[in-house]
């Protein structure tokens, strides 16, 4: 089998420890076989990513910590996994006839861990003769997403992980103005939230496809609303992106959302709402959202090494 150093960011070191408890208090796993280092020295990053002892390199995170870590293993050309940044679409197709299923998921994929997700669907392609339609009823969705303590039991959505990442999100969201964006709704803290890193959802209207953050990995609870003239156009969005990791269409017609499903380079598609994120459905980027695949027996591989016996014929 497989031994396993497992290492969570330093921002996020209690999942990691949680899954270290639950297998040394509840399994017969002999000790060793999973250790969980939560250092934040990035010395000890440096070290796995460099070790020759080290079979396989598993990374989720940035597309440029990613790139490092890709140009660290090639020292002894160790295999690697990246699970990385993302940019997906959700896209809303023009046989839609009730706006709002299709609206209340872009709403709540937003705010799912404060939008802190690489898989999450920040870009919605919505039909420009219905442009206003979607953009209204997503921004009535967004606002009954309830923000505050993640303890509380109301709570939607909780706060983003540093300060440093929220002072980040605002960023992008007043260069979205700068470049011609319209905030829809949120745009800013919550004002009874005076402790925490909190920033409302929000969505900008008025966006096109070339605007900073519409091409870029906010990693926040921002959605941006492209509208587009037809089924040509809504693809040629979607592809015109660095990153290629999951997706959402809707139409009521499955057989046309899979049509155009298909021509959409990533490594995922929700097709009318369906659960693409589940322990046998395989998981991962196209283009620079990563290489391999978590999940389902592809992921069982990424693990393994293929060795070949050869005996003489009897």
């Amino acid at each position: 089998g497989c031994t396993v150093v497992l290492k969570p960011a330093p921002e996020t070191p209690w999942t990691g420890l949680a899954l270290g408890q639950l297998f040394a208090e509840h399994t017969d796993l002999p000790a060793g076989v999973l250790n969980v280092v939560t250092a934040a020295d990035k010395k000890f990053g440096a070290f796995l990513t460099t070790d020759p002892r080290v079979d396989l390199i598993s990374f989720t995170g940035s597309t440029e910590t990613g790139r490092r870590i890709m140009a660290a293993a090639a020292e002894n050309l160790t295999k690697v996994f990246l699970e990385l940044g993302g940019k997906s679409v959700h896209l809303i197709l023009e046989d839609v006839a009730d706006m709002g299923l299709a609206a209340a998921f872009a709403a709540i994929g937003t705010g799912v861990v404060a939008g802190q997700g690489c898989a999450l669907t920040t870009r919605v392609l919505i039909p420009q003769a219905r442009y206003e339609e979607g953009v209204q009823q997503i921004a009535a969705m967004m606002s009954t997403i309830t923000v505050g303590d993640p303890a509380d039991a109301a709570t939607v959505m909780g706060p983003l992980i540093t300060a440093a990442q929220r002072d980040r999100v605002e960023g992008y969201v007043q260069g979205a103005v700068d470049q011609g964006a319209t905030i829809v709704c949120g745009g800013k803290r919550p004002a009874d939230l005076d402790s925490g890193f909190f920033y409302e959802p929000t969505l900008l209207a008025g966006v096109t496809n070339q605007m900073t953050a519409a091409q870029e990995e906010i990693f926040g609870p921002v959605l941006v609303a492209i509208p587009y003239a037809d089924d040509d156009e809504a693809v040629a969005i979607a592809n015109d992106s660095i990153y290629g990791l999951s997706g959402a269409i809707f139409s009521d017609d499955p057989a046309h959302a899979l049509a155009v499903a298909k021509r959409i380079r990533t490594g995922t598609m929700s097709i009318n709402g369906g659960v693409w994120y589940a322990p046998d459905v395989p998981f991962g980027g196209y283009k620079q959202s990563g290489l391999g695949r978590e999940m389902g027996l592809a992921g069982f591989e990424e693990h393994l090494e293929i060795k070949s016996y050869s005996e003489p014929a009897s």
